[in-house]
């Protein structure tokens, strides 16, 4: 299924599977349809990961491509909150061992 809100890197990648010929897909207006037609057993979907919503009720699994997705966390420059430095700390933990040790 490809995705009709899918940013531009997602829709390159989605690109290269579906001129490999080995593939049929259909178009799917926003995420949540695409969910609902995962669910039905009608397709899959390439997602990024940041998407899963880790209910699960769907298997993720990783797809070996060297393109990603940047990352940003936005906050008002004001924000003293000990529970955001924690967060932050965790996240910096957590890149940091992933550039560590790729999947």
């Amino acid at each position: 299924m490809v995705g009709g809100g899918s940013p531009a890197l997602l829709r390159s990648v989605q690109q290269k599977l579906i001129s490999s010929g080995k593939i049929e897909y259909f178009n799917s207006p926003d995420h949540d349809t695409t969910l609902t037609n995962v669910a039905s057993g009608k397709g899959i979907c390439l997602a990024p990961g940041f998407l899963n919503d880790h209910s699960g009720q769907f298997a993720w699994i990783p797809y070996d491509c060297d393109d990603s997705f940047s990352c940003v966390l936005c906050t008002h420059k004001a924000d003293q909150r000990h529970s955001l430095d924690a967060f932050i700390k965790v996240l910096q933990k957590l890149y940091n061992e992933a550039v560590a040790f790729p999947l």
